[in-house]
Order: structure tokens, then C-alpha cells, then sequence
């Protein structure tokens, strides 16, 4: 058994669920829930996002099968819009780790995540924190501290310009694309010091631009429903 939270799930047949989970040892899975949804013992109502599980499957195929599934979590689950931060963070880590990758590291980040939005925090710095969080532990981090092309300190009195997959370069003669950055704000945003609302905007720009290479053309559904609800 080990501890698990369902990122998303269909139904497949009549009575069963095809779940993909987030586990602490293994990575991200897909599972096989036979005969979940079948009377009011199923495992179907055990089986909701958030919720963090004990499970136990088997099988060497690329879907698994339940075999066991329990909880002792019976704090409530996400409301409002940090649901859509929660679904948010779920598509992020269906859409990145890669399947039975170990990434025991960005679980626990993922279950203090989810533990402070419950307590309904300010849902802007958990996100950056996560998404960074998310970048690090799978290798897709860059240096906040040294400029990519000559490896220099970040200079608080220089500008700077953000390079996906790179990092920061500096700014030689104002060509290079916006949006520019001092580098007395990388430095901060660096130690997470997000307690302006200027410097908040930043990072967000700066973790959307480093996600963008990896997450592809395909919108984020999670995003365009958060918009959506903007706009009713």
C-alpha cells in the first residue's frame, strides 16, 4: 500500500473506473477500478481528486489494476476557485510527468499544495511555488542566479530578459524580447519574496514562459474553465 491521489478518471463499461493516479514511490499510473461504480459499496465515491488514498494494484501492464483502495483523509476537499487551482495543478502533472517516473519529492510538494489551498491561502504563490516545485524536481529548472551567457552573478542593477529552457540573459541593446526584468527583482523572485503585487505578475510571465516548451500547443483545459467562470 502506499499513498496516491487521483489526478483524473473515466468511467469504462458499465461498472468500472479507469483512474490515473499520482503516487508517492512510483510516479504518475493508470489504473484499472473494476466494478467501482457498482452499488453503493463501489469504490467509486473513495475514488475523487484531492483526496489523498492508501492503494495496492497489480499487474505489468501499462494499466494496472486496483486491487486495494482506502482513506483516512475526511478533511473537506477544494471549493470555488481553488478547485480550479487543484484541477490546475492535476492537468499540470498529467500533462509533464512522465508515467512511473519516481518523483517522490513533488508529491509531498503536491500534498502541501493541495493542504494550503484547502485553507483557502493565497492561491497565487502556492501555484508559482508548485509550478516550480513541478519544474525542479523533473530537470526542467534554470539558474534565477547567474545570466546563461557569460555565467556572471545576476547584477540587482542590470536588465535582463527570460530565454525558455535557458534562463536569464542580459539585455545588451534593448532588441531583445520584452518583457525586461531588474535584476534586483530576479534576485527576489529567486528567494520567493512575492509579497508585491508587481513582482507576483513576474513570476507568473516567467513560470507560464518556462512551462510553455513542455506542455505544447494544446490549451490547458483547467485554465479556459477558470476563464471561463471569469466571465459569468
Amino acid at each position: 500500500m502506499q499513498a496516491a491521489y487521483v489526478l483524473h478518471r473515466w468511467p469504462y463499461q458499465e461498472h468500472s473506473l479507469i483512474i490515473e493516479v499520482l503516487t508517492q514511490h512510483d510516479g504518475r499510473i493508470r489504473l484499472l477500478a473494476k466494478g467501482a461504480k457498482r452499488g453503493k459499496r463501489g469504490q467509486a465515491a473513495l475514488l475523487q481528486p484531492f483526496r489523498c488514498l492508501q492503494i495496492d494494484w497489480r499487474g505489468r501492464s501499462e494499466l494496472k489494476t486496483l486491487t486495494s483502495c482506502d482513506s483516512e483523509d475526511y478533511q473537506a476537499g477544494l471549493a470555488g476557485d481553488y478547485l480550479y487551482c487543484g484541477f490546475y495543478m492535476n492537468e499540470l502533472l498529467q500533462r509533464l510527468v512522465p508515467e512511473q517516473a519516481a518523483v517522490p519529492e513533488l508529491f509531498a510538494d503536491y500534498h502541501n499544495s493541495l493542504h494550503l489551498l484547502r485553507d483557502e491561502v493565497a492561491m497565487e504563490p502556492v501555484l508559482r511555488k508548485f509550478e516550480w516545485s513541478l519544474l525542479k524536481h523533473l530537470q526542467l529548472d534554470f539558474d534565477w542566479l547567474t545570466e546563461v551567457d557569460q555565467g556572471d552573478p545576476i547584477d540587482p542593477l542590470k536588465t535582463y530578459y527570460f530565454r525558455a529552457e535557458e534562463g536569464f540573459a542580459e539585455v545588451i541593446d534593448g532588441r531583445e524580447p520584452t518583457p525586461f526584468f531588474i535584476g534586483e527583482a530576479i534576485l527576489k523572485m529567486a528567494n520567493f519574496a512575492l509579497n508585491e503585487e508587481q513582482l507576483l505578475r513576474q513570476f507568473k510571465w516567467v513560470m507560464r514562459a518556462a512551462l510553455t516548451p513542455y506542455l505544447g500547443t494544446k490549451p490547458l483545459r483547467s485554465r479556459e474553465l477558470f476563464q471561463q467562470t471569469r466571465l459569468r
